[in-house]
């Protein structure tokens, strides 16, 4: 990879960070799948609040405890077949509720690796 391409994604990587920071100053919470994956977030320079979806005792029980406690969820999850089923299940239960969602574009390794390209 070109140092032109690193800085770019070392840039991309810190202007999401700052708006994962901007959203936790709103009452959001990000969840994340795993330990790890909170480590990495904060690591990066995350401040705000994270939730790892393994300490949940199941879907129903995750959104109905984030929507009464958080303004806003924002699902942080792998695009593993782990990480869509995790998804999957979250929309449903979301949709079920009546509660509102915002669903936006996944980045995905075929995305990422089309993207690292150009």
């Amino acid at each position: 990879m070109k140092i032109e391409n690193k800085q770019a994604t070392i840039k991309n990587i810190d202007d999401f960070i700052l708006s994962l920071n901007d959203e936790s100053t709103r009452n959001s919470i990000v969840i994340v799948e795993g330990k790890k994956d909170v480590e990495a977030l904060y690591y990066l320079g995350y401040i705000g609040k994270i939730k790892a979806y393994h300490h949940f005792r199941g879907t129903t029980n995750f959104i109905d405890r984030c929507a009464m406690n958080y303004n806003k969820l924002i699902l942080l999850l792998d695009s593993d077949k782990k990480g869509n089923a995790i998804t999957k299940k979250n929309i449903i239960s979301v949709k079920w509720k009546n509660h509102r969602f915002k669903l936006q574009k996944k980045i995905t390794k075929d995305n990422w690796r089309k993207n690292k390209k150009n």
